[in-house]
């Protein structure tokens, strides 16, 4: 069930405006989420992580007013200069990322989801917020501050944004692409709801590529 605190996206606030140190005004849509879900995709079905190192990961968190840029910046001299923090870093950012993605896929798959990304997720989830009025052009919005490391509070948003569509009762729209070589996660906005290709002009097309690639082998067998 979306949050009763859920930021308007038409004030300041929803474009990430930093109202002041250490709060966010920008809360974590869903293409958010899923984009960084999809940070690790596959190129003829390899694993390719787009998150290579501590620095690439902090300054995605920051491109999607999810990290201030005092925070990233000192995260990144950190990580630089000390190998454990960035290995720390990653580690984190990774086991976050690998749990959002058994709990897409098990809901793709109509199953349960590891009990150990449930786990994970939950214990992201718990980064703690304030929320509270701030002043806007028209009057007051609401907004949140994080408590504590910001990149836990980054991580928790892009949980919340997933945590929030699973328990929507359209929730059936998270597809996962029929291409195995992809199997890129998006949310399905098409008014019949049944797209199945991430995109129709790579992955559906190599498809209809090769069922006429295997008609024509039946074909020419027999």
């Amino acid at each position: 069930m979306e949050s009763p605190f859920a930021v308007d996206d038409d004030h300041d606030a929803g474009q990430g405006v930093d109202h002041g140190h250490g709060r966010h005004g920008h809360q974590a849509s869903l293409e958010d989420a899923l984009d960084f879900v999809n940070t690790l995709e596959y190129e003829r079905g390899e694993p390719v992580d787009n998150l290579v190192d501590a620095a690439t990961a902090v300054r995605w968190l920051e491109d999607h007013a999810l990290l201030h840029r005092e925070s990233a910046a000192a995260i990144v001299a950190d990580a630089e200069s000390d190998e454990a923090i960035a290995e720390r870093v990653m580690s984190r950012i990774r086991r976050v990322r690998a749990a959002l993605r058994d709990l897409l896929d098990a809901s793709v798959e109509a199953r349960p989801p590891a009990a150990g990304a449930l786990r994970e997720v939950n214990r992201t989830l718990r980064a703690p917020y304030i929320y509270e009025l701030v002043p806007a052009a028209d009057g007051v919005s609401l907004d949140h501050r994080h408590e504590g490391d910001p990149i836990s509070g980054a991580l928790a948003r892009l949980s919340e944004a997933i945590a929030r569509e699973l328990t929507q009762s359209d929730k059936d729209r998270l597809r996962v692409c029929a291409n195995d070589e992809c199997r890129w996660v998006f949310r399905d906005n098409s008014p019949a709801g049944r797209r199945k290709w991430c995109d129709m002009s790579t992955c559906g097309n190599r498809a209809k590529a090769a069922r006429h690639r295997e008609r024509q082998k039946v074909r020419a067998e027999a």
